[in-house]
């Protein structure tokens, strides 16, 4: 029996890949060393924690904003704008060291711009994704694409901290500013979007409405939004308590943080070959929920002795990439092209909000008894909220499913009642047409 081969990767897939790789291990360095710069000069938590809040505000606040504009403008341009800027933000930074600038107010100042920069480039090169990486390459692109995050920020952990020993912060700042560069050239080479590809605006507004006429129904965009912003959530509380867990609950030095997040790094580059797996035999749906409660099952394991988290974590990191490459790739494909920008831009500043709340309140829980309960309340929000935002979308499914059978039953209905006064005609003046000699009804046959 013959298959039809999947499409190979076109132009725009075989660059973004290596762009998302080089992005992500500049944005890694960039961060490391930043922290660096700011403990060595304060000498405390609290300066490294305005610096994340430095860092996150500014998504939170622009997102919304960028994305809508990224839906305005050609999206390759904004994202390669977004690059520029980060890189004269990063090359800025030891320039004004190197004119005897306070290096915490530097170290604020360029994270706040190379943030707001973040903001920009976040819709901007989902929107392009939709907009150049064809349909049916859109799961295997997101898994690809997984790889190359976790790549680039497991090699900018291992690299950064090696190349401060070594030669110290100001080379790590220009490094990044190089990584900027190049991803912008990587964008730059794509070449515009070919003249005749993809949908108009107005094309695509027209489709999505009959779709909604058709089915009485609109993509649930927002509840997808929620199943990829569970990822947020993870990500921003897992990296708070982890640290907690490993030098006040185990009661082990940094050195074993650094293990733990190389081995979740080793974990999730496996991510897409078990994405590949599992979603030939289940749907987009079912692998993000089978993934999510695997890793809420695996990240209660963690919490009972630091090496069983050492023999867990890079099987939860598995499975939290297959659930997060299930939810961008459900997602993006339920975004109508023309505001893919906007839906990831209001995706991002909601995601890191709702990341925010989450860490504060398990940071009071895990204050007032201890950083295990952390560990099993993130495990439990995981699972709630993956849970019910499925079963929302599963009957969503059947809604449309019967909506669209009800809709071509109608129509099966409307074209039997159009064809039937048709034949009664033609029996009629059929015999009126032969003459005045057959002026007895004749029978028709069946």
């Amino acid at each position: 029996m013959s298959t039809i081969a999947a499409p190979r990767p076109n132009r725009a897939e075989r660059l973004l890949i290596p762009a998302t790789f080089i992005t992500n291990l500049g944005n890694g360095i960039q961060l490391t060393a930043a922290s660096y710069l700011v403990f060595t000069e304060a000498n405390t938590m609290l300066a490294v924690s305005w610096l994340m809040i430095a860092v996150t505000i500014p998504q939170v606040a622009l997102s919304l904003f960028f994305g809508k504009l990224a839906d305005r403008f050609d999206r390759r341009t904004l994202a390669m704008i977004s690059d520029l800027a980060s890189g004269a933000a990063a090359i800025g930074l030891p320039v004004w060291l190197a004119l005897g600038g306070n290096p915490s107010t530097v170290s604020y100042v360029a994270s706040f711009i190379l943030s707001i920069s973040a903001a920009l480039f976040f819709p901007a090169s989902n929107a392009l994704i939709k907009e150049r990486i064809p349909e049916s390459r859109l799961a295997q692109f997101n898994g690809n694409a997984e790889i190359a995050i976790q790549a680039g920020t497991l090699a900018s952990a291992a690299l950064g901290g090696w190349v401060i020993v070594w030669v110290g912060t100001t080379s790590l700042f220009y490094f990044n500013a190089i990584t900027f560069l190049l991803s912008a050239v990587l964008l730059f080479l794509m070449g515009r979007r070919p003249a005749g590809t993809g949908t108009s605006a107005p094309e695509a507004a027209a489709k999505a409405a009959a779709a909604v006429a058709a089915t009485g129904t609109r993509p649930p965009l927002a509840r997808l939004a929620l199943l990829y912003i569970i990822g947020n959530i993870v990500i921003i509380v897992g990296n708070s308590i982890m640290l907690v867990l490993v030098i006040d609950g185990f009661k082990s030095n940094a050195g074993y943080l650094g293990i733990v997040d190389a081995l979740f790094g080793i974990g999730a580059l496996f991510a897409a070959w078990a994405f590949k797996k599992i979603s030939s035999k289940a749907t987009v749906l079912k692998t993000a929920l089978i993934g999510y409660l695997a890793f809420a099952v695996l990240l209660s394991l963690e919490s009972i002795h630091l090496y069983a988290m050492m023999a867990v974590i890079p099987f939860a990191a598995i499975a939290f990439c297959v659930a997060r490459i299930s939810a961008r790739t459900a997602l993006m494909s339920a975004a109508p092209e023309e505001k893919t920008g906007f839906v990831f831009g209001a995706t991002n500043a909601f995601g890191l909000a709702a990341g925010t709340a989450a860490v504060v309140l398990i940071s009071l829980l895990v204050d007032s008894t201890n950083v295990k309960n952390g560990f099993y309340a993130l495990s439990a929000l995981v699972v709630v909220i993956a849970s019910l935002t499925i079963l929302s979308l599963r009957k969503h499914d059947r809604e449309v499913a019967a909506a669209e059978a009800a809709a071509k039953a109608a129509e099966a209905a409307e074209q039997s009642v159009s064809v039937a006064p048709t034949a009664s005609a033609t029996e009629v003046t059929e015999p009126a047409a032969a003459g005045t000699e057959a002026r007895e009804s004749v029978p028709a046959k069946v």
